[in-house]
């Protein structure tokens, strides 16, 4: 990665050539884990012949989130001595289909989906794919384009807690979110082109007491879970905030970012507990997306709403940025990296923002920081 591209990623872009690079990289690692994990089975080996004369076809299913969260999960489970979850022979299967050529596979009775396809019928063992995909991202993603996913994955490989939505509204969420892609791909078109390379599945979550959540398990690169938000605009700014924690996980692979033996806890303007350095750093970079989005907003569809986000993360990113810049705990790339978050977000700082919408956004600082203060018991 050049100097430029890495300089570009942390102001909050990159476009296309840095999301293809990302995705690269974590490929490699995935296909590094699957060698460790294969042991000369037949499974790989079919892979690697479908590799040779079908690449394309099979960087798809390795650049399923399903592949990338069962290779790190299972060779992490292997190391401790724990029992492990098959999926190889699906991911060899998978390929074969995609590849357009027949193969005989054992699959284990564990896990019934094939990654980048969909679930398999338990009476004609066909892949239902029809049931789990459509096409949000006409524009810009090849097919088969985005799919939903909400089961088949491994068992036990999920976080605790996600909440996974197993009978979403597939009508209103495809609209919805086909909505909030029309406005991404017409007002943030770097943003349309990363989140067009790096996302291939959605995945519904039920919505939590505290109302929406989202969330990005770090090995499933390329998957968004999130619940349904109420309009275009909470889903779009949702994906773009993932999409920072999705390229953040990829780069905190390649480079070494911060002091991992640093144990401190920091406050953060958007959480009620404190975070670690890892924390903290995504909440910034996932932050930095979510000024950056409202920042447009308001110069396309001027509204109160898209002045007082855009006042409220723009200042919240720049002060968690200068407390991580000041800790000692980042490395001299990672503060290059915090360095140019911080130069980005203090050029925003100059911009006006209505008076009353101002003063709202820092109203709504202060209350969190006081609350924050004060402790759980207030």
């Amino acid at each position: 990665m050049s100097e430029e591209l890495f300089d570009d990623l942390a102001a909050g872009g990159g476009g296309e050539a840095a999301a293809r690079l990302l995705v690269s990289a974590r490929r490699s690692r995935t296909l590094s884990f699957i060698r460790l994990l294969a042991n000369d089975s037949e499974a790989f080996a079919v892979l690697g012949e479908l590799r040779q004369h079908a690449p394309d076809a099979v960087n798809r299913v390795l650049d399923d989130p399903m592949v990338g969260l069962w290779a790190t999960a299972t060779l992490l489970r292997r190391e401790r001595g724990l029992a492990t979850v098959g999926c190889l022979a699906q991911v060899a299967a998978a390929a074969a289909i995609r590849a357009d050529v027949r193969v005989s596979l054992t699959l284990p009775e564990e896990i019934r989906v094939l990654p980048s396809l969909g679930p398999i019928d338990p009476v004609s063992g066909r892949v239902r794919t029809d049931q789990l995909r459509w096409r949000p991202f006409p524009a810009l993603v090849p097919a088969p384009g985005l799919r939903w996913t909400f089961g088949g994955w491994p068992p036990g490989l999920l976080p605790d807690g996600l909440g996974l939505s197993q009978a979403p509204d597939l009508p209103l969420w495809a609209e919805r979110v086909t909505r909030a892609w029309e406005l991404i791909a017409a007002d943030h078109p770097v943003l349309a082109g990363e989140l067009a390379v790096v996302v291939t599945a959605v995945a519904p979550l039920d919505p939590s007491d505290a109302g929406e959540m989202s969330a990005t398990v770090g090995d499933a690169l390329g998957c968004v879970f999130l619940s349904l938000g109420p309009d275009a605009e909470s889903v779009a700014v949702t994906l773009a905030h993932e999409l920072h924690h999705a390229k953040l996980a990829v780069l905190m692979d390649l480079f070494p970012l911060f002091d991992v033996d640093d144990d401190r806890r920091f406050y953060a303007p958007w959480r009620t507990d404190p975070r670690p350095v890892a924390g903290l750093l995504h909440g910034i970079y996932a932050h930095l997306a979510i000024a950056a989005f409202w920042r447009r907003r308001r110069q396309v569809a001027e509204s109160s709403r898209a002045h007082q986000e855009f006042a409220r993360w723009r200042t919240a990113t720049w002060s968690a940025s200068q407390d991580l810049l000041t800790s000692g705990a980042l490395t001299p790339l990672g503060y290059r990296f915090v360095e140019r978050i911080s130069a980005q977000v203090q050029g925003w700082l100059t911009e006006s923002v209505p008076a009353a919408d101002l003063r709202a956004a820092t109203e709504l600082l202060a209350e969190h920081r006081g609350r924050w203060s004060r402790g759980p018991a207030a």
